[in-house]
């Protein structure tokens, strides 16, 4: 199960290895910069997915951060690794960088963490719709993390390639109904 001093140490080997200072984080992982009192259900995972927006090739961030990636000895020792990722990997609503944050931690000096906004992280398990992705919205549905209302007014502006709204809506509905109230 992944946590906060977990996630930190993963960055540190990441930033360590590749060095680079910016860091977005994309899936799981995001609610622990983000959110408070986060059901377990959430962090049912070993593994961050981050990606440098200053990186000059995404394939080479990618293949570097692997060196600590699943079956890694980095994985080995410690039980949890990151994924290297790239920008296209989740798909984003198109205004998600005016929402996330940005955190530096103070065990990470000069580090850059962006966190998309959890809805807009919602969004995009919506769109991948995974059995993992079902798992992690339902249990953040019933812990009252993501929040229909803006979900649902996101869902114009989200990207063409994107699964087709009415498919999202519906996939909504089968969430909020089922994980929680709406």
């Amino acid at each position: 199960m992944m946590n906060r001093q977990k996630l930190i140490h993963i960055l540190r080997a990441i930033a360590s290895i590749t060095e680079e200072k910016n860091y977005v984080l994309i899936g799981f992982s995001t609610v622990l910069l983000s959110a408070k009192d986060i059901p377990s259900q959430i962090l049912n995972t070993n593994e961050i997915d981050v990606y440098s927006p200053d990186s000059k090739d995404e394939e080479e961030f990618s293949f570097m951060v692997e060196s600590i990636g699943k079956g890694s000895h980095f994985d080995n020792n410690f039980g949890y690794f990151g994924d290297g990722v790239s920008s296209k990997t989740a798909i984003m609503h198109a205004d998600w960088q005016k929402r996330s944050r940005k955190i530096e931690e103070a065990s990470l000096p000069g580090i850059t963490i962006t966190v998309p906004d959890i809805n807009d992280i919602a969004l995009a398990k919506m769109c991948a719709w995974r059995d993992k992705d079902k798992e992690w919205l339902m249990a953040g549905v019933r812990a009252l993390i993501p929040k229909p209302k803006s979900m649902q007014a996101r869902l114009p502006q989200m990207p063409e390639s994107s699964t087709p709204r009415s498919e999202l809506e519906r996939r909504m509905q089968v969430v909020f109904s089922y994980g929680g109230p709406a």
